[in-house]
């Protein structure tokens, strides 16, 4: 009776397992993607336009808080891609959670540096004399605000794998 009892829970704490990697990598699979159309998005997005008479060119490359975007998004999609491999073979440990966590603060970090210059860009600053400049960039603009969301789509997904840790690491501790 008992060995049919310590089968079962092995058995349940298997299909856990296996439950727990298939989200692993769903999730990790999914922010890469969303990771890598945010970095693609920005890092293709240019748009001339031509103001009081001159032709200027919006892009990337002219905000360093963009450039950040585009590399940190980058990292993270090369990150997801990397570390699916190292899913099953650590799930016990707590190394392949550290780099998570890392490679959620660059994404956060990036997300909230690129809308902080997108937000003024798009509405400007009255104060201190920051014209709107997205009227004159509607294109630009309108693709780095899709880039945008699909970063914080990647972020919340790894946030999900975080918590997918998490929640694991706690079923584990109090099943023993």
């Amino acid at each position: 009776m008992e060995m049919e009892a310590v089968k079962r829970s092995q058995e349940g704490a298997g299909r856990g397992r296996s439950r727990y990697i298939k989200l692993q990598v769903c999730s990790r699979v999914t922010a890469g993607l969303a990771a890598l159309a945010a970095a693609t998005l920005m890092g293709f997005n240019k748009q001339t336009s031509v103001v009081a008479g001159f032709a200027i060119e919006a892009s990337y490359r002219f905000s360093p808080a963009f450039k950040f975007f585009v590399v940190g998004n980058a990292i993270a999609c090369g990150y997801s891609v990397v570390s699916l491999p190292f899913v099953s073979n650590l799930v016990e440990g707590c190394t392949l959670n550290l780099f998570d966590l890392m490679n959620l603060g660059l994404l956060m970090a990036a997300a909230a540096a690129a809308s902080a210059v997108g937000y003024v860009g798009k509405h400007g600053n009255d104060e201190i004399g920051w014209a709107k400049v997205c009227p004159y960039y509607e294109r630009f603009c309108g693709r780095t605000e899709i880039a945008l969301g699909c970063s914080y789509v990647a972020f919340l997904l790894f946030l999900f794998v975080c918590a997918l840790f998490s929640v694991y690491k706690s079923r584990q501790v109090n099943s023993e």
